[in-house]
Order: C-alpha cells, then structure tokens, then sequence
C-alpha cells in the first residue's frame, strides 16, 4: 500500500496566521482543507483575501479594499489553534474592532493567560458570555512572560505576532512548558521568513529583521496523521507493506513516532522520501510523552499488542484535549477487559489476554481517538468507534 499523507496542519495554521499579519500574497500547494484549517480559511476571507483554488494549489490575495469593507466578525467553531492564533492577529490590527465568536467547548479549553498577555502588549480585549471584542492596537513587544503549563499555543501566537510588533518581543514561558518543541516549529517558521529568532531554555527573543513571507510554500507532510498509519502498518492486519511518501522540512514533534516504533521493535526502513513499514512484534517500553501528546491513543492501543506493559508518561494535561483524551482511553480499555493502571501523569497497559467481546467505542467525537479506536477495529470487527465523521478535523474525508 502507498500513501501519500496530506500537509501539516500545525504547519499550515501557522503559515496562514503569518499571512494575515503581513497581508501578503501567496500560493500553497500540499493543501489540507480539514476542518481545523478551513476555519482559518475561512477567517483569511473575512479578513480581506480573495482565494482560489485548483486540484493542485490554493492561492490567497490580499485585498486592501475588502479589508476596510469588512465587519471583522469572526467565528470559530473546533480548532483551538486556529482560535488563538487569532485572538493575537486582530489585537494587532490598530484602528480596527473585531468580534471572535466562539463556541463554548474553545473557551472552557482556556485562553486567560493569551488574553492577560495580549492586554500587557496594549491589547483591547474583552469578552460577553461567548463572543470576545477586540480594539485592535500597535502591539508594543518588549518583555513579557506567559504561562504555558496548559498549551503551548499561548506562546506561539504571540511569537507569529512578534515581527509585527514595535519592538523585539523577548518571550519568557513559564517553568512548567508543554509541547516545546511545537514552540520550536514556530521559532523555525519565523526564521525561515528572514525573522531573527533567539531562543534558549528560558526565553524566546523575535525581532522582525527583515520578515519577508515567500510567493509559494509547499507544506510538509503531516506526521501525525502519518504515525496514525505506521502504527497501523506495523500491527499488520492486512497490510503486508506500507510506504509512506513524506516531505519533512520542518521538525514536527510527531516525527518522533519512527524512533519509538524502532525501540519498540518495529521494522521500518527509509530510503529518500520514502518510508516502507512492515508488521512486525513489538516489545512494551516506557516513554515521556510530554511533548508528543497526540500519540498517546495510538500508542495505548498499540501497547495492547505488545509483549510486555507499554508505560506512557506526561499524559495529564490530555485532560484539556478536544476531549477529556484520558478518560476516554480509560473508559475504552473497562469495554475491551484490558489490563491498565492510571496514575496521576502516567498510564501503564498491559497486552490484551482475551478477544474482546462485541462493543462501541465512545469516541467523544475527537479524532485522536477514533484513529486509535480504528487500529482495534482492524483486528477485532465486532470492536467499532461510536461515529467517524470528527477525523475531517485533521484529514479531509
């Protein structure tokens, strides 16, 4: 089976972020139009960009008339990134006064600390029940200091804002970082536009340097998506060989999947582009996930395959995910009789003893765990996810 895997979202939310604040022109190709980039989409248009599209590319134009011309109302309805990236482009609008509807399940994610960040900045913002009002202003940069403890998109979207602020912005995550290295994919996409970007343990320095966003852009392949179908290839269950066509320019923290299927024992070989995974028996071991949350469910399931306890850490804060993605692994593994421990940061699983009576999988309509769900379903018909349709979150479908 060959598969070519559609473009990064986390990529492209943050290209088509950056394109809003230069109010630039440009042509993508390796387009995904999921849901979560589709808002964006359709947040660009609001916002004064003509596009259009053809099987090969989408082009946007900005449009200086459109722009005046526009209410600036927009609406977000299940990407908290494509959300908060936002909240920081229309607060550095000066002279314009947006209004982000947003529905309830985005702001009980959080935002408080974006928001505190953004007024320090010279922010206006204020919210009523579940519409944010925004008088947008200069953003003055400086030093600033975030809490990221819950999401590391807090800081990314003040770090795409950086080069468009009056000075350098010199940003200080607090101790306690989550997904650092989705905070390094940021820094690398701005370096990438000729924005001079510093950054150590404690603090991330942007200034603007000559920002310049290129005409045309070629997403890199998305890797989570892709490590949905590496761990589903080295399960076997009809697939004897999967090649995957990858196009890696920037360092995803997904990337990491290929390193814990090797540990785990998986047979994986590379040749260019081209990874070729093949079924394989796989040992349990223990990992960090804290940087790599979205591998968790697959990882959870895979473990139930495995010989030996598969132990995962870093895992608590999956709690504030596009659903409560713990419980909803926990309660999965109570239907299927499988053997796990739950601490507070950690789960420990161990492999499945017996086939699984007939059941259906509370998926809570997110599509981390309807891709995990699928990997049993695969081996165990009788074994199905309570509904499909959220995977068009991340895989157009």
């Amino acid at each position: 089976m060959i598969l070519d895997i559609p473009g990064s979202k986390s990529i492209l939310q943050r290209l088509m972020v950056l394109l809003a604040h230069a109010r630039g022109n440009i042509c993508i190709r390796n387009y995904n139009p999921c849901n979560d980039v589709l808002e964006l989409e359709a947040a660009l248009k609001v916002f004064g960009f003509q596009v259009s599209k053809s099987e090969e590319e989408i082009s946007f134009r900005f449009s200086e008339q459109a722009h005046r011309q526009s209410k600036h109302h927009y609406h977000f309805e299940a990407s908290a990134t494509a959300f908060r990236l936002w909240l920081s482009v229309m607060s550095n609008q000066p002279g314009i006064s947006s209004q982000i509807h947003v529905s309830r399940i985005l702001l009980d994610r959080g935002i408080l600390p974006l928001c505190e960040a953004l007024k320090d900045l010279g922010g206006e913002i204020r919210m009523q029940d579940t519409t944010i009002f925004i008088d947008g202003a200069e953003l003055k940069g400086g030093d600033l200091s975030i809490s990221a403890n819950l999401s590391s998109q807090y800081a990314s979207s003040l770090m795409l804002a950086a080069p468009f602020m009056q000075e350098p912005l010199s940003l200080k995550p607090d101790a306690v970082q989550v997904s650092v290295p989705y905070l390094k994919l940021s820094a690398d996409m701005l370096s990438s536009f000729g924005a001079k970007v510093e950054h150590d343990e404690a603090c991330f320095r942007i200034q603007r340097a000559g920002f310049a966003l290129s005409q045309e852009f070629e997403v890199d392949s998305d890797l989570s998506t892709a490590a949905f179908y590496a761990v589903q290839a080295v399960l076997g269950n009809q697939v004897r060989e999967l090649r995957l066509t990858l196009h890696p320019n920037y360092q995803q923290p997904d990337m990491r999947i290929w390193s814990i299927l090797k540990a785990m024992g998986a047979r994986i070989e590379t040749e260019g582009l081209l990874y070729r995974v093949y079924p394989s028996e796989m040992q349990g071991i223990e990992l960090d996930l804290t940087d790599n949350p979205d591998l968790m469910p697959v990882l959870c399931i895979a473990a139930l395959f495995c010989s030996g306890s598969m132990r995962l850490r870093g895992i608590g804060r999956l709690i504030y995910k596009e659903s409560n993605r713990v419980q909803g692994i926990c309660r999965a593994l109570d239907q299927l009789s499988a053997k796990y421990k739950l601490e507070d940061d950690a789960i420990q699983v161990w492999p499945l003893v017996n086939e699984p009576l007939a059941c259906t999988l509370d998926t809570q309509e997110d599509h981390r765990l309807v891709m995990a769900f699928s990997l049993l379903e695969r081996r165990f018909p009788q074994v199905q996810p309570s509904e499909r349709a959220s995977l068009s979150k991340s895989v157009p479908i």
